[in-house]
């Protein structure tokens, strides 16, 4: 049986309520329930920390396309906010 088509396609960021501290990233799905909270390594070391109930995810941009999406993000996570105390993404 073949996978399901991802025609979701999204640029979001999950929050750490208690550090403040933030993750942008891109996700593409066909459910938007599926739990995806994100993948960077700072983001997963903070859900182990501090629980994912201590986390929120809001959906910031939603894009036609994945490869629309992909040109987004690049837009979205730059040197400058990779470079933000409070930003978690490690690298653009």
């Amino acid at each position: 049986m073949a996978r399901k088509q991802r025609n979701i396609h999204y640029i979001y960021k999950t929050t750490c309520n208690v550090t403040g501290r933030y993750y942008v990233g891109m996700h593409s799905a066909y459910n938007l329930e599926d739990g995806y909270m994100g993948s960077g390594k700072r983001l997963r070391y903070s859900i182990r920390k501090h629980g994912i109930e201590n986390h929120t995810k809001e959906i910031l941009e939603f894009l036609p396309t994945k490869e629309e999406l992909v040109l987004r993000e690049i837009e979205i996570v730059t040197k400058e906010l990779v470079e933000t105390p409070m930003c978690m993404n490690l690298r653009e």
